[in-house]
């Protein structure tokens, strides 16, 4: 029989130093809300593979064992910033769709919005994430599915209002106009990341928009 040998040593050492790099925060008593939205600067910069986990504890200040003890592991981690994310986001278009304005220029505000650079952070967390995509991430899919859905829904609600004031074609099926928009928007934004100027992508909204008369 092979002699066992005690690896725990070493394997404390490890998670110490591990630990040592991350900056030292309460052990669990932190601004989630803030905690995610550090941590989703990180994977939108860097992208889910090339982000590590002290990265993460470096950007919210707070220990590795914290954020595993709420949100399980990196992959946990990455969900929750993405649904705080779409949160935002999605808050942000039905404002921007329900301005005060005739509803071709809210739905032109609205798409507007995608051709431009949040300061040092290009492109969008939800299509950055949706770009990075593995095969066999069915949980990450869902989630992308299910934010795209209801962009879809409030687009196409957009498109309604706007038949409905005589400013859109009355024939055109919303759903399918929505799932163009929503198609363009993403489009914009990988644009976007590739430093394109802005009145360039202004005239790709200027022509999407006429596609609605």
């Amino acid at each position: 029989m092979a002699c066992m040998t005690d690896n725990t040593a070493p394997r404390r050492a490890s998670a110490a130093r591990r630990d040592e790099s991350c900056p030292r925060g309460r052990p669990r008593e932190f601004d989630t809300a803030a905690v995610l939205t550090e941590a989703g600067k990180v994977f939108w910069r860097n992208g889910f593979h090339a982000t590590s986990v002290d990265d993460l504890c470096n950007a919210t200040g707070v220990l590795r064992g914290s954020l595993y003890g709420v949100f399980g592991d990196k992959h946990g981690i990455m969900m929750a910033a993405l649904d705080h994310y779409a949160e935002g986001a999605i808050a942000g278009l039905v404002e921007r769709l329900n301005a005060n304005v005739p509803p071709d220029v809210a739905l032109r505000n609205a798409l507007l919005h995608h051709t431009r650079t949040a300061s040092t952070l290009t492109g969008c967390f939800i299509t950055n994430s949706t770009l990075e995509l593995q095969p066999d991430d069915e949980a990450l899919h869902a989630k992308i599915r299910a934010i795209q859905r209801r962009v879809v829904t409030l687009l196409a609600a957009a498109v309604i209002r706007g038949q409905a004031a005589g400013v859109f074609n009355s024939d055109l099926d919303e759903k399918a106009v929505a799932d163009f928009l929503l198609c363009m928007t993403q489009g914009l934004r990988v644009l976007n990341k590739c430093k394109r100027k802005e009145d360039e992508l202004k005239a790709v909204v200027d022509v999407a928009m006429r596609a609605l008369t």
